[in-house]
């Protein structure tokens, strides 16, 4: 049984949230390709690792 309650303005909250988060890194990955930061500086302000910065490198 499910004992959670769905709340959709929180839910759509949440999706925001992601979609910013995807957004930030999207424009730094663009940052690091225009050698404006490095992967390491893209990643410490994202905060991520710099692994996934660089998967993101190669994935466009």
């Amino acid at each position: 049984m499910l004992l959670t309650e769905y709340n959709e303005a929180e839910q759509m909250e949440l999706f925001k949230e992601d979609g910013r988060r995807e957004g930030i890194l999207d424009t730094l990955v663009s940052l690091v390709r225009d050698g404006i930061l490095s992967i390491k500086d893209a990643a410490a302000r994202a905060g991520v690792s710099e692994d996934i910065i660089k998967k993101k490198l190669g994935a466009k």
